[in-house]
C-alpha cells in the first residue's frame, strides 16, 4: 500500500484540526493517499476530545494566559499541546485497514512501537479494551492500543469513524507543563504528578530520528512511503472547516449538548 507521508510543520491550533479533517476528507473521496501527517504547535494550546464537557477546563485561565482551546473532531479527553509530536492518519475502510475500531488501532500502535524500538525505548501495548476514564487529562489512564514505559502512556490516541474511512489522532508529549496542567485541569490534580514526557524520561531522545524511525518501520512493514506537503484545495478546504466550524464558539462550548439531542432523537 502507498502511504503518503507530511513531514513536520507547526500550525495554529484551531487550523491544525482543520487540516487534519480537510486530509481525511480528501482520502475518503479517493482524492488523496492514506495520510500519515506529524505536526506541532505554533504556541501552548489545548484540545479537548469531541464530546468532552467543556466544564472540564478552565477557559478562564487559558484566556488570561493566551492558551488557545479547540475541540478535535476525534474523541478521548484534554490534552495540553506545545512540547510534543502529534500525528494524524487517514485511511479508507479497505485493504489492511478494513478491520474494526480495534484492529485499526493495533495497526497503528504497531508502527509506533516498533519506532520506539528502533529508538532504543522498551515500550508495552495495552490490550484491555474497556478502561473506564474518569480523569479529564487524556494521558492520565491507559485504554486499549496506547503504547506505555514502565506503565507511563507515551502516546495517547483517538479516532473517528465514518462509513468509508476513519481518522486517528495522537500525541507524543516531550515535556509536561505540571503548573499549566494543574490550572487547567483543577479537577485532575492527583494523576500530573504520573505523567512524564519522552524528553523527561531520555535525555537525549531525538524527534527528527524518531519520525525517521516511523517511515523506516513503515517501509519494513510493506508500506511505500510518498514524502508530500499539503495541497491547495486541502488547505483551502481546511480554511473553510476553521471558519465554519473549528473557530466557532458553537463547536468548542456546545458540541456535547448536540450530540446528546442527536442521540436522543435516534
Amino acid at each position: 500500500m502507498l502511504i503518503r507521508f507530511i513531514n513536520f510543520q507547526t500550525y495554529p491550533a484551531h487550523l491544525n484540526m482543520a487540516i487534519d479533517e480537510s486530509i481525511s476528507i480528501f482520502v475518503r473521496k479517493g482524492k488523496s493517499l492514506p495520510t500519515f501527517r506529524v505536526y506541532g504547535w505554533d504556541k501552548v494550546s489545548v484540545t479537548i476530545g469531541e464530546f468532552q464537557k467543556i466544564e472540564e477546563i478552565n477557559l478562564t485561565f487559558c484566556e488570561q494566559k493566551g492558551i488557545r482551546v479547540v475541540r478535535r473532531p476525534t474523541g478521548g479527553k484534554g490534552i495540553l499541546h506545545y512540547n510534543d509530536i502529534t500525528y494524524s492518519f487517514s485511511a479508507k475502510k479497505e485493504g489492511i485497514f478494513k478491520g474494526n475500531l480495534f484492529r485499526c488501532y493495533q495497526l497503528i500502535s504497531n508502527i509506533f512501537m516498533k519506532a520506539f524500538y528502533l529508538s532504543g525505548i522498551e515500550v508495552e501495548n495495552k490490550k484491555e479494551k474497556r478502561t473506564i476514564n474518569r480523569s479529564s487529562i487524556c494521558f492520565a489512564i491507559s485504554s486499549f492500543g496506547e503504547i506505555c514505559y514502565r506503565n507511563i502512556k507515551v502516546v495517547g490516541s483517538a479516532q473517528k469513524r465514518w462509513v468509508d474511512g476513519f481518522l486517528q489522532q495522537g500525541t507524543i508529549p516531550l515535556f509536561v507543563n505540571r503548573d499549566f496542567l494543574r490550572e487547567i485541569f483543577p479537577e485532575s490534580n492527583e494523576e500530573i504528578i504520573k505523567l512524564f514526557g519522552l524528553k523527561e524520561l531520555f535525555n537525549d531522545f531525538s524527534e527528527e530520528s524518531f519520525i525517521e524511525n516511523i517511515k523506516i518501520t513503515l517501509r519494513d512493514l510493506g508500506f511505500q512511503i510518498f514524502e508530500d506537503s499539503l495541497q491547495q484545495e486541502e488547505l483551502e478546504l481546511a480554511e473553510e472547516l476553521l471558519q465554519k466550524k473549528y473557530d466557532t464558539p458553537a463547536w468548542l462550548l456546545e458540541k456535547p449538548f448536540q450530540a446528546s439531542n442527536s442521540m436522543q432523537k435516534k
